[in-house]
C-alpha cells in the first residue's frame, strides 16, 4: 500500500523531478514555477501553490483586450468543454487582461506520488491545449509582439 503525504514544497520538487516537469523558484513568489507551460506563447506564467486547501495551479495567458468579449461569451462552455479546470477573466486597470486557468487538488486527507503526477500531467496538457487553442484563434499576444502598454 502506498502512503499518503501531506506534501511540503521540498516534496512537491521531488515529484515534478520524478515527472520530468520542469520548475524552478524565483525568490518573488511562494509558487512553483512549471516551464512546461510558461514555453507556450502567450502565456505570462504558471505556478504551483500549496494553499489551505491543497494544490493551486494557476496559469496565466494574456488576452488581446478586443477578445475580452468573444472570450467572456465563451467561458460557459470552456468551463465545461475543460471540467478539471476553472476559466476566468481577470481585468485589472493597470495591466492587459488576462485568461486564468486554474486546478486544484485537494490535500486534507493526504496525496500520494501518483495522485499527484496524474493531477501535474492532467493539468498541464488541458490547459496547454485550451492556450494552444487560444493563440491558434489570435485571443493571445503571441511570443514577441510586444503588448501596448496600459499605463499612461
Amino acid at each position: 500500500m502506498t502512503s499518503l503525504h501531506h506534501p511540503d514544497k521540498a516534496l512537491l520538487q521531488h515529484w515534478l523531478d520524478e515527472a520530468g516537469v520542469e520548475h524552478y523558484l524565483c525568490g518573488q513568489c511562494e509558487g512553483l514555477h512549471l516551464r512546461p507551460l510558461q514555453d507556450i506563447p502567450g502565456v505570462i506564467d504558471s505556478r504551483l501553490f500549496q494553499e489551505e486547501f491543497g494544490l493551486l495551479l494557476t496559469t496565466e495567458l494574456e488576452l488581446r483586450p478586443a477578445m475580452v468579449l468573444q472570450v467572456a461569451a465563451e467561458l460557459g462552455r470552456l468551463n465545461m468543454d475543460y471540467p478539471t479546470l476553472k476559466v476566468f477573466i481577470d481585468l485589472v486597470d493597470e495591466a492587459l487582461p488576462q485568461l486564468v486557468v486554474a486546478a486544484s487538488l485537494l490535500t486534507g486527507a493526504g496525496v500520494e506520488a501518483g495522485q499527484f503526477t496524474h493531477f501535474i500531467a492532467t493539468s498541464l496538457e488541458a490547459t496547454g491545449h485550451l492556450a494552444d487553442s487560444f493563440r491558434q484563434l489570435d485571443y493571445l499576444y503571441p511570443a514577441g509582439e510586444e503588448a501596448p502598454s496600459m499605463l499612461h
